[in-house]
């Protein structure tokens, strides 16, 4: 397990816990560990924890052996995105694309969703 307390974001620290199951290289958790600490770099409300699982399936008939996890809690908001590719590199790559966009519809939309902002008028 690997944690990063440097990765920072708009309002704090979060600490990036990488955790590995399989043969995973020791590169693939710094990669993934560096993607998504950038992505907890540009969000717009406080990252409380970040989690990577990495996993490699040993079995040579599973198509998309590689299989990259992301846990992300921003502000009490849990995000969650995998990626399962044929390749570590190729899933760690997936998985730095897909909460960007996540991160940025949870900022927006929370209080709507919550219904905490006034009511609308009539």
């Amino acid at each position: 397990m690997t944690i990063n307390p440097d990765a920072q974001n708009a309002a704090g620290t979060a600490e990036v816990r990488v955790e590995t199951h399989g043969g995973v290289a020791q590169w693939a958790t710094e990669m993934a560990e560096a993607k998504v600490g950038s992505l907890l770099r540009i969000a717009a409300e406080p990252i409380l924890s970040a989690r990577v699982t990495l996993a490699l399936a040993a079995d040579p008939a599973v198509a998309c052996p590689a299989i990259a996890q992301a846990t992300i809690d921003m502000n009490g908001r849990v995000i969650r995105s995998q990626a399962a590719e044929e390749t570590m590199r190729a899933a760690i790559d997936q998985l730095a694309v897909r909460p960007r966009g996540q991160l940025g519809r949870a900022a927006r939309n929370w209080p709507r969703l919550r219904r905490t902002g006034p009511a609308p008028p009539p």
